[in-house]
Formats: C-alpha cells, structure tokens, sequence
C-alpha cells in the first residue's frame, strides 16, 4: 500500500479503485479469524436458506463494480468466479448434514468430527480452479500495470465461509492469537527443515546457493507478500481442510504419522506444475517441507502458524536460491 501511495495521488480516483476493494476483502479475512465474527455471521445466516448465498455474490459483486470502475472487467472470468463462489454454497446448503437456526441458539451447521463425501467435493470445488489456473487474472487494479493479487485473499474468504461458516468444521486452526509455545514451535521446524532442505536439495543439484541481500523494504515487502499470499491460502488449504479431515476419515485408526506423510505427499504433489516440464525433485523436496509444516500445524493446531514456518522456508529460497523458481 504504501509503495502505490508513492506512486498514486492518496484519495485519486485510481487509488479509491484499488484502495476500496482490498479494504473490503480485508475486513472478512480478518473478523473470520475470530469466533465472534464467525458466530454473528452463521447467526445472521442461518435462519433462512437464501441468506447462504449473500456473501458470495456480494464477493462477486465487489470485482464486478471495482472492475467495471477501472475498465477491466473480464465477462469469461466474472462467471468462472460467480461459479467458483456460488456451486459450493449449494453443496453446503442443503440440509442433509446441516439444520437450520432455531430461536437464539448457535446454528448446528456442522456434522463435527464426522468427515463426510461432501466435505472432499467441496475441498476439491475450492481447490483445482485455483490450481489449473482457470481463475487468473482476478487482480485489484490501482491502474495499468499496478495491480494486487485478489484471489490469494478472496481464496481464504470462501475456504473459511464454506468449511468454517457453513460446515461448522472444527480444528481448521485460522486465527492469530499467538503464544510463545506456538512461536518456539515454528523456529524450531523452521530450523530443522533448513538443515535437512538445503543439504538435501543441493546434494540433488536443484538448487545452487547465490546469496542477494535485500533492502530492508525488499525484505518487508517479501515477507509479507509470501505469508498472506501464498503461505496463509496453502496452509488453510492443505492443512486446515486437507490434513484435518484425513485425520477425521481415519478417525485414530491410522497411525498419526502415515495420515500426516499423506497430506505432505498431496502438498508436493501440487507443486507438479510449478515447472516445466516438471521436476520430481521439486515434488519431493515440497512433501518433507509439508511434513514439517504439518506437524506444527499438528502441535499447534493453527494455521496461521504453520504459515508463519511456510513463509520462512519461502522467503530463505528466495534470498539463498535465487535461480531456482517455482
């Protein structure tokens, strides 16, 4: 914000377009990492169906006025983001597993610890869009050429209404009410994986140490951009959906330990198209680093910080590792 402050006039019609959207999306993706924000939310919704359906349109409606203001509304990506948002609102709404409000009661939306076929359908309708790519381009633009990626945050938005709001899941660990336990966890893993990756990785040849020290600014702006953009959407993701209903599927009956190293393989499995073509190499490396962000998930039970042990592997490759991307 502060770097398009330096280059867009505050209070500037290009600023406000850009300015006022990423205020909105922001205002959910931070009351939802709340329990008050949550409850008001599903009381709010609850007792009528229909009301399930305000929040993702009122999403899609946020990209439509914003890029319709700025001139770059995209019809094919307007209604791959309506169905994006709106298919899996459907799945969660139909009272097979949910029941409605009564009276000032909390909304039973949930089967709890029960994992169910229609938790895995809706894991997927979030997911493989994202991952194919089917809905880039979903960007906050200030003006040609200085955007802000919206889908990393829009993502979080939807995954925590869908599985948090309307399915009532428990354990998906999204808040930032952090201890000193939890912080002496994610150093601890964040130092393990660096002396078992960086061995590893450069015995196998892909990657070549080339330090770049970056500017204080440089290293602010990286840090942050890598935790909200990409280590927050794939730890909720991966470890908050994925990793905490593998372990309510096998319900104790598998040990802890294969339900985690299953979670890290579909974690590194994900990274199959980061390249091209595609280097196994990368897929292994990305499995031992979800085992280490998944046990703290496992310790801490939060995603936020095992985000925080994702961002500091992230943010070292990208210092260290400069010529290897992905």
């Amino acid at each position: 914000m502060l770097e398009f402050l330096a280059e867009i006039h505050f209070l500037s019609i290009p600023f406000l377009l850009g300015f006022l959207p990423f205020s909105v999306y922001l205002i959910p993706y931070i009351l939802l990492s709340t329990e008050q924000g949550i409850l008001n939310l599903q009381k709010f919704i609850f007792p009528a169906s229909w009301k399930k359906f305000l929040f993702p349109l009122f999403l899609l409606s946020i990209y439509s006025i914003f890029s319709i203001a700025s001139s770059t509304f995209n019809p094919t990506l307007f209604i791959k983001l309506g169905l994006w948002l709106i298919l899996p609102t459907f799945l969660f709404t139909k009272n097979i597993i949910f029941s409605e409000l009564t009276s000032s009661s909390t909304p039973n939306v949930g089967s709890g610890d029960k994992c169910s076929l229609r938790d895995w359908v809706g894991v997927l309708l979030l997911w493989l869009p994202i991952e194919f790519g089917a809905l880039s381009g979903f960007d906050i633009t200030f003006k040609p050429g200085l955007t802000i990626p919206a889908l990393p945050f829009v993502a979080v938005i939807q995954g925590l209404y869908l599985f948090r709001i309307l399915r009532n899941l428990p354990q998906i660990g999204y808040d930032f009410l952090w201890n000193f336990k939890d912080l002496k966890i994610a150093f601890l893993a964040l130092f393990l994986l660096a002396f078992s990756l960086i061995p590893l990785g450069t015995q196998m040849g892909f990657i070549q140490f080339s330090f770049t020290p970056p500017s204080f600014g440089e290293t602010v702006k990286l840090i942050l951009g890598i935790y909200f953009l990409v280590a927050i959407p794939e730890e909720l993701l991966f470890r908050g959906l994925i990793q905490n209903l593998l372990f309510k599927s096998f319900n104790g009956k598998v040990p802890w330990f294969l339900v985690l190293s299953t979670a890290s393989i579909i974690f590194g499995f994900s990274h199959w198209n980061n390249f091209t073509p595609a280097d196994i190499r990368y897929v292994f490396l990305a499995s031992l680093a979800g085992l280490g962000y998944g046990f703290v998930y496992f310790k801490t039970g939060k995603t936020t910080i095992s985000a925080l042990v994702h961002c500091g592997v992230n943010f070292f490759w990208a210092i260290c590792f400069p010529g290897t991307q992905g």
